[in-house]
């Protein structure tokens, strides 16, 4: 069913991988949104729609990356887009000037210290980092200003302390309070500044199997898809303990949740493994429901950010 394909490919990923070998801001303030951007998770292609979405919107671009997997996908402060090649062995994020046309070309392209590259993040002096779901986990630190084609400064590789550490981080993201959070397998991992190859987390928590898409809002909560329980979003107060335990869960959909995102008017949307998007009113609170917006998403839909 096409419900559970993405989650138990990745999870078959997950298991391969296995065998084989300062402060932070929550989501940079992107300026002028105009657009949603959707990967493709098996082919690689991103799509970019028009705001406002409805259930009759369609991309009005495709931009065929090149990538094996497009992974989760995040904007930055500069309004350029990184989309990680999320297959194994790779070792790629492009990254993209906004908007897209179908002929856009990489403004430059970070090469991870491992493969696998799965999400990005930045914090609020610019440094950007990304999560490479590799057999052991590691997250990269890029130095900022990030303009140009470059390789990590450091990496944080799978310290562990509470829960079992870094696994295969598929989500990372910078809360209001400067901490950086990985979600992975198995653990939520806090980890605080000032960061450096040496880092372990400040926080592991163990809620569940198969943590993916996290992002946190302008009040310090972080949101993570749990696609060990179909259709729910745990949100977190920070900062963590080795015990927290969500303060509340949005029940969302009846299929796994993997990419979510805040738009510019602190809504929070999500994409499922049914390819169909879902968005939660701000303000966000345990009463919150979620609302079926779009259900033609492209085939293998996976990753969401809003941008110009």
């Amino acid at each position: 069913m096409r419900s559970l394909s993405i989650a138990t490919a990745i999870a078959a990923l997950g298991a391969l991988l296995a065998g084989c070998h300062g402060a932070g801001s929550y989501n940079p303030p992107v300026t002028g949104i105009h657009h949603m951007y959707v990967s493709s998770h098996n082919s690689g292609d991103v799509y970019e729609y028009t705001l406002p979405i409805t259930s009759t919107s369609t991309a009005s671009v495709t931009l065929s990356t090149g990538l094996t997997a497009a992974g989760m996908l995040f904007v930055d402060s500069n309004n350029r887009l990184y989309v990680p090649d999320f297959s194994l062995g790779a070792s790629i994020v492009n990254v993209y000037s906004l908007p897209l046309t179908s002929a856009s070309t990489t403004a430059f392209v970070l090469t991870t210290a491992q493969s696998t590259a799965e999400d990005v993040a930045e914090d609020a002096s610019g440094n950007i980092y990304v999560a490479d779901a590799d057999a052991g986990g590691y997250i990269d630190e890029f130095a900022g200003p990030v303009d140009s084609s470059r390789s990590p400064s450091y990496t944080i590789s799978n310290n562990a302390v509470g829960g079992t550490g870094l696994e295969f981080p598929y989500g990372i993201v910078f809360a209001s309070n400067g901490d950086l959070y990985a979600s992975d397998t198995n653990d939520i991992n806090q980890f605080t500044p000032t960061l450096s190859s040496g880092s372990i987390p400040s926080a592991s928590v163990t809620p569940n199997q198969n943590n993916f898409g996290i992002r946190a809002d302008s009040s310090g909560r972080v949101f993570v898809a749990n696609a060990s329980a179909n259709g729910v979003i745990n949100v977190y107060v920070t900062p963590m303990t080795n015990v927290s335990t969500p303060a509340f869960n949005l029940n969302v959909s009846s299929a796994d949740i993997l990419g979510i995102a805040f738009d510019g008017s602190g809504n929070l949307w999500a994409v499922d493994s049914n390819e169909t998007l879902w968005k939660i009113p701000a303000p966000i609170t345990s009463s919150s429901t979620a609302t079926s917006v779009l259900t033609t998403l492209p085939s293998d839909a996976y990753g969401i950010a809003f941008g110009p």
